[in-house]
């Protein structure tokens, strides 16, 4: 890998300047063109795969609901990212053949390509056909940005009704999304209708403000975050939280033995992000109500030990599970956990138990009633590999990801009698740090 990084970069330095620039600009057309065909085989294979699970008997509206997810499984990739693709490539492909043809030749970047079937997609079909000629030769020789303002001017032309269709659509997509950035801090965006945007900044400003010139001591941007948190969460205080998160901690790393890093995770079994060592440590210790200790083995990762005291949920096999697997099982999802499913089915005889369940995804746990669809523990537990086989024959294995989260560092694997006794002795300490007497 190396011999050939090193030669791409020797290629390059030997050629001029100039050539240099050729060469980039010849590389994006290709990539262009790539992308292109990649859209156009995606939305491809979604309406073979439609035809074919109705030719087995689907019903319409369920045919061609698991090809996202055959897609994602094969490009390993988030089945959230298929369906962003495929919102775009079907009316590219349906709808702008002239548009279509510019991508596959070089001539139109997918970002300019995306403005486009964006600000066309209030137009009917055959409105969209009507005009797409011209707006594939705005794409060809306008930058992206330019091309999105005047697709837009156009499309406004062809149908002055279209902005407000358009503009309907898109508030009726209002959506609340969490975006977790790694470094022990997040980000909660809202897509919302503007006023009500603009309603909700001006009530967190006004009262930030309020409070500063009645001395509270705190910026405007701090009062801003926590009145933020307060009105969500109905507290007083920000830091006063009554919601259930999990706090995931190595006991070595809780005993001070090394820094491994833990882990949040929601009570849906979310990944939340990484936590530094020093702040689990406090966390772990600060007594407060709204986490549950859950207390991982420091060498395979595996779950040793669930803090019991949490008097608003029920259901500890439940919870256990919802740890344990983090995220939905299926292969390569990272999307949080809607329900527990037997592994084999409990109409079949398959027992409710830790070996015989795994938390799905509410659209991962459709897919087993899909035509083709086939979802079997390689080892007959859970606890080990489970195998996902789609209705093309491809099979893709899952299992429990690390409790601390993949990427973190372990100690070294001692032998068998010594690892024994070493995590003996770390869980009967750590029982003590958690019921003192």
């Amino acid at each position: 890998m190396r011999g050939l990084v090193a030669e791409v970069m020797a290629a390059g330095s030997s050629r001029t300047l100039r050539q240099q620039v050729d060469d980039i600009a010849e590389l994006d057309h290709a990539v262009g063109m790539l992308q292109a065909v990649l859209n156009a085989r995606t939305a491809s294979f979604l309406a073979a795969r439609r035809r074919e699970d109705l030719a087995r008997g689907g019903s319409l509206d369920r045919a061609g609901r698991g090809a996202p997810i055959e897609i994602a499984l094969a490009r390993r990739i988030s089945a959230a990212a298929v369906d962003h693709q495929l919102a775009f490539a079907e009316p590219l492909v349906a709808s702008h053949p002239r548009l279509l043809a510019a991508c596959l030749d070089g001539k139109v970047s997918q970002a300019a390509a995306k403005h486009v079937v964006k600000e066309a997609e209030g137009l009917d079909p055959e409105q969209r056909q009507a005009i797409d000629g011209e707006l594939a030769e705005l794409a060809m020789r306008l930058t992206p940005g330019q091309t999105r303002k005047a697709a837009a001017r156009r499309v406004s032309a062809a149908d002055p009704n279209a902005a407000a269709r358009k503009a309907q659509a898109a508030r009726a997509r209002k959506q609340v999304r969490a975006i977790m950035h790694g470094d022990a801090t997040a980000t909660i965006s809202a897509d919302l209708p503007a006023e009500q945007a603009v309603a909700c900044w001006q009530a967190l400003d006004h009262q930030a403000r309020c409070l500063r010139g009645d001395g509270d001591t705190r910026s405007i941007r701090e009062l801003m975050c926590d009145l933020f948190v307060e009105r969500l969460t109905g507290q007083v205080r920000a830091t006063d939280l009554r919601l259930e998160v999990g706090v995931v901690v190595a006991t070595s790393s809780l005993l001070g033995c090394d820094d491994q890093p833990g882990k949040l995770v929601g009570h849906r079994g979310g990944d939340h992000g990484t936590l530094p060592a020093e702040l689990v440590r406090e966390l772990a210790t600060s007594g407060s109500a709204w986490w549950r200790r859950l207390v991982c083995d420091p060498v395979d990762g595996k779950l040793l030990h669930m803090d019991p005291t949490r008097r608003r949920f029920t259901g500890a096999l439940r919870q256990f599970l919802l740890y344990r697997d983090g995220g939905s099982r299926r292969p390569h999802s990272d999307a949080p956990i809607y329900d527990i499913d037997h592994l084999r089915p409990h109409a079949d005889g398959g027992p409710t138990s830790v070996g015989n369940g795994h938390g799905l995804a509410k659209r991962d746990h459709t897919l087993r009633d899909l035509p083709g669809w086939q979802v079997d523990a390689v080892d007959g537990d859970t606890n080990g590999p489970v195998r996902w086989t789609t209705p093309t024959g491809h099979s893709y294995d899952s299992r429990p990801p690390p409790l601390l989260g993949h990427g973190n560092s372990r100690r070294r694997v001692p032998r068998r009698r010594d690892h024994a006794v070493v995590v003996g002795l770390l869980l009967r300490l750590l029982l003590r740090t958690i019921r003192p007497g």
